[in-house]
């Protein structure tokens, strides 16, 4: 007589599906990040296991609301819901094998889940568009640690780094590298190296090292005014809308500190929050003022060589709506935009002056630098930018002359927030070629911020 077969409701659950439920549980209990939850695990293969679970909570949302709306805990009551969304995620991903009773009886709703989960991502956008969620950008704060403590950090929180060559990669090779990403990789930016190019919705702000102040989430975009500058240490600086403060503390790193920078913003609870970022992240340069930038007066700032305006806009670029603004809004915020830019390039001293917004419209754009530019082109002239962009594709709107010298990016092809940047330089000052020959050997070198060495330290104190 032969060995009789194992009956089905005897088989144990794979232990992959065991341990990730689990550890899920946790995750979703706040007991630490993904990451160090799976690395801390005794299961032997953990790239498996920290990648079934980054598409377990990838897609948590509308996995949790697909089960709830298949009946599948009425029905089945005693079914655990964390085991219930691992086996789901993978019943979406690839498929459901094995004899084990879970799997068994989710197979039972197979039909019926994959109608509701695709219902469901049709209504979600970045379900249904993907190419609209745009990558985690990650800056490194270099006033708290080197960029190479802080890829030695990632690499002991199981990140790998895909390196590339510039000379055998383009800019569109990398926006196709970017596009497909693995779980467990980053990318340093094509661009700024002081950028780092993580999969959409990287959950970091349990990181040891965003807990630190070592690493900053900012967008691409709004990291190019600073990038596209000529700043060096020592020079004296006007961030003239500096609230919430990302782009000033980017500022501060790129001069190492070794300078000053004013920090001015009219709006008491803005101010608030700046004055605590830029304290948090190091940034021992920064003069924080609550004033309007208009109440600066160049007799006051005899030594300013830059200026950086990113003044209120209609945040057209950051919204999937762009006729939520009104056409007399978008004019009033053109006034407005064009008095500061004025009151910036009145400054005698000023040898540069970067105008951003985060708008895709023409009138907060194009049309203030055009009459900027009209009003102050005996002293002023726009540097040609892209230059310090190899591959840049998208610039100004065509019905300006000088469409070529500003820039624009595109959110479904450069795959960050929709901005626009020019940079107004002085003719008289010579301070252009010089700058840019400073910005060339400063974007070349490696950061070695000796500050950078208590980051250890730091980590483990969080």
């Amino acid at each position: 007589m032969g060995t009789p077969e194992k009956r089905r409701h005897s088989v144990s659950v794979p232990r992959l599906y065991k341990e990730a439920s689990k550890i899920l549980q946790r995750y979703e209990n706040k007991e630490g990040t993904l990451k160090s939850m799976v690395f801390d695990n005794k299961y032997p293969n953990k790239k498996n296991i920290f990648g079934l679970l980054k598409k377990a909570v990838d897609r948590g949302p509308l996995i949790k609301k697909t089960l709830a709306s298949c009946n599948l805990f009425r029905e089945v009551p005693s079914f655990n819901p964390h085991l219930a969304h691992v086996l789901t995620s993978e019943l979406l991903e690839r498929g459901l094998r094995g004899d084990c009773k879970p799997i068994i009886v989710l197979k039972e709703y197979e039909e019926r889940i994959k109608k509701l989960y695709a219902s469901y991502a049709e209504e979600d956008p970045c379900e249904k568009d993907k190419h609209v969620c745009h990558p985690r950008y990650v800056r490194i704060n270099t006033l708290v640690a080197s960029a190479e403590e802080v890829h030695a950090q990632l690499e002991n929180e199981m990140w790998v780094l895909v390196e590339y060559s510039h000379e055998e990669v383009t800019y569109d090779d990398f926006l196709n590298y970017i596009e497909v990403l693995g779980e467990s990789s980053y990318m340093v930016d094509y661009h700024i190296p002081e950028l780092l190019v993580f999969p959409t919705n990287t959950p970091l702000w349990n990181s040891q090292l965003y807990k630190a102040s070592a690493i900053i989430l900012q967008d691409k975009a709004s990291c190019l005014p600073v990038f596209l500058s000529s700043i060096k240490p020592g020079d004296h600086i006007i961030d003239g809308c500096a609230a919430p403060g990302n782009k000033t503390s980017y500022m501060a790193a790129i001069i190492n500190n070794n300078g000053s920078i004013v920090a001015s913003d009219r709006s008491s609870k803005r101010y608030s929050d700046m004055v605590q970022l830029l304290e948090q992240r190091g940034a021992t340069c920064v003069t924080s003022l609550r004033k309007d930038f208009t109440d600066l007066t160049p007799d006051q700032y005899p030594d300013v060589q830059c200026i950086f305006l990113d003044p209120t806009c209609s945040g057209s670029g950051a919204s999937m709506h762009e006729d939520t603004v009104s056409e007399d809004r978008i004019q009033k915020l053109a006034s407005f935009q064009l008095r500061l830019l004025l009151h910036a390039l009145s400054f005698p001293s000023v040898q540069e002056v970067i105008y951003s917004t985060c708008s895709v419209n023409v009138e907060e754009n194009e049309r203030v630098v055009g009459e900027a530019l009209s009003t102050c082109k005996d002293q002023f002239e726009l540097e040609e930018i892209s230059k310090k962009l190899p591959g840049w594709k998208h610039f100004g709107n065509e019905v300006c002359h000088f469409s070529r010298k500003v820039l624009r990016t595109n959110p479904d092809v450069d795959r960050c927030q929709g901005f626009f940047v020019a940079k107004f330089v002085h003719k008289h000052k010579n301070g252009s070629e010089h700058f840019s020959s400073e910005l060339r050997k400063g974007r070349k070198r490696k950061s070695k911020s000796n500050s950078g060495r208590g980051l250890e330290k730091k980590i483990k104190s969080q």
